[in-house]
């Protein structure tokens, strides 16, 4: 069993991408829509020069990039500008950039190629033959890059029949999209039994349905059944304001579209119903018309960016809206008359609740006033309480302090990170304490900024030293604040530093 990994050999890797077979990178990468995003994020980091090189390139309309739909189209483009940037600068960040954008869209052949096992390899080479016998696109894809990291990284997990069979999938996919055979449409793969038969259920439902078709799309039918499902389509054209008339009128539809929608109608009822077939031709041949509009627009302004088509296109936009605009005045006036009903039903249901919503907030005043009441004579409670336990504890206070002189030091540590204001004292005192207390405010005269005490819950009286004009201001300000009060009578300040505490703790019970 041979064991070598991707790593070994991609130290000395001066890989390009072959002129023959970038194309075939291109078409693998617009197919595999697990890595759009990448795609797109690489090509964003050097738009202007990707695009430059893919414009250049006689592969930038390839049938292998343009035979499919929008998207593998603008993807395809966007990664052959990237593989001929690569090639022709060999930068070595975006071919970094790129390797990593293969590897995640084909992570089993890359786990193949970096563990190469000759049985496990055998079976996964069988399992995309079969997808190539089977038409598989994608496994198509796959083969081609798993070939070709086998050939870039010289491992012998594919064998040579292998790889003669793989240039042979790629030889006749080639040639299938370089030939006429896969423009073909619908209606010319079928064998000539079928489309008599599609012909012949043409004729019956074009007959007893009454249906007409013009050149540029118009339709018209007998049949009430047919003309209310058209008129639907044309509904919901109309809600997202595009007329169908102007969508459609430069499609070209032609007999062998119609044939095509026969052919497919006739395949999917089978020998059901003329009416079934019917209503499936309708829905059919306006789909037609939609991907054939689609498909000029997108050679138009895709392939062949044009400032005359994009003034012509204006020029039609600004016939469609003006077409809009009798059908929005038309919608202006209904919503005015609803608005106007609305507005009666709103005056009715106002008048009905004025006289209670009135009585409400009346309640609500009274309501406040009174909880206002309530919180005054709680705060007139909570200072008289203060007060109280001021003056009838001198003594207790005093003969607590003096048993235990050693706690001063344990009263200062509680305060040392707490915050408060004292309103009082002498100025030694105040210089004494605010050592002590650094983060309290002090205040001993009555005209003190009343923003000193913002952010202050608790505030001490000391009321030996203080005037009466200071202590009703200060204490009108607590009780606008719903600060928590207590006083304090000591000039030692430690004895002071006790009676603090005790007042914090009585606000937190």
């Amino acid at each position: 069993m041979q064991k070598s990994t991707i790593n070994t050999v991609s130290t000395t890797d001066n890989w390009t991408y072959h002129r023959d077979i970038i194309i075939f990178y291109v078409d693998a990468m617009a197919i595999n829509t697990k890595i759009y995003g990448d795609i797109d994020e690489l090509y964003k980091t050097n738009e202007s020069a990707f695009l430059s090189y893919a414009k250049k390139s006689p592969l930038y309309n390839h049938p292998l990039i343009i035979g499919g739909g929008l998207c593998r189209e603008v993807y395809g483009k966007k990664a052959l500008g990237i593989l001929l940037y690569v090639n022709k600068t060999r930068s070595k960040s975006v071919k970094s950039a790129l390797d990593s954008v293969i590897k995640k869209g084909w992570p089993t052949a890359h786990r193949h190629i970096e563990n190469p096992d000759r049985a496990e390899g055998e079976k996964y080479i069988m399992g995309l033959k079969q997808g190539l016998e089977d038409a598989v696109i994608e496994n198509g894809a796959e083969m081609f890059i798993f070939c070709s990291l086998c050939i870039r990284y010289q491992t012998q997990i594919i064998s040579r029949k292998d790889f003669t069979m793989f240039l042979l999938s790629l030889s006749l996919r080639a040639n299938a999209y370089l030939s006429n055979d896969w423009k073909y449409d619908y209606y010319r793969k079928k064998d000539n039994a079928f489309r008599e038969k599609a012909g012949t259920l043409k004729e019956r439902i074009f007959s007893d349905y009454g249906i007409k078709i013009t050149a540029d799309g118009q339709f018209s039918s007998t049949d009430e059944s047919l003309r209310s499902l058209h008129q639907f389509f044309f509904r919901l054209a109309y809600a997202d304001r595009v007329v169908t008339y102007y969508l459609f009128k430069d499609a070209g539809l032609c007999k062998s579209d119609i044939d095509d929608v026969f052919c497919a109608c006739l395949g999917a009822v089978g020998d059901g119903s003329d009416d079934e077939a019917a209503k499936m031709f309708l829905s059919g041949i306006l789909v037609k018309l939609l991907c054939k509009t689609i498909t000029q627009l997108k050679e138009r302004y895709l392939a062949n960016p044009d400032k005359a088509d994009a003034a012509k296109h204006e020029k039609t936009i600004g016939k469609l809206t003006a077409d809009n605009t009798r059908l929005e005045n038309e919608n202006a006036r209904l919503k005015e008359t609803i608005s106007s009903l609305e507005e009666k039903l709103q005056s009715s249901i106002k008048d009905i609740e004025k006289p209670h919503l009135d009585r409400i907030r009346v309640l609500e005043k009274e309501i406040a006033k009174q909880n206002e009441i309530i919180q005054q004579e709680r705060y007139k409670d909570r200072e008289l309480n203060a007060l109280r336990d001021f003056f009838f504890s001198f003594e207790n206070r005093r003969a607590a302090a003096e048993a235990e002189p050693g706690r001063s030091q344990d009263a200062l540590m509680d305060l040392k990170d707490t915050a408060g204001a004292i309103i009082g004292g002498n100025p030694k005192w105040i210089a004494r304490m605010k050592s002590l207390l650094p983060k309290w405010v002090f205040i001993s005269s009555a005209g003190f900024d009343k923003r000193s005490l913002d952010g202050i819950q608790t505030i001490c009286f000391l009321p030996n030293h203080m005037s009466h004009k200071l202590y009703y201001k200060a204490v009108a300000i607590a009780k606008n604040k719903k600060m928590d009060i207590g006083f304090i009578y000591s000039q030692n300040e430690h004895l002071a530093l006790k009676e603090i505490a005790k007042v914090l703790v009585s606000a937190r019970e």
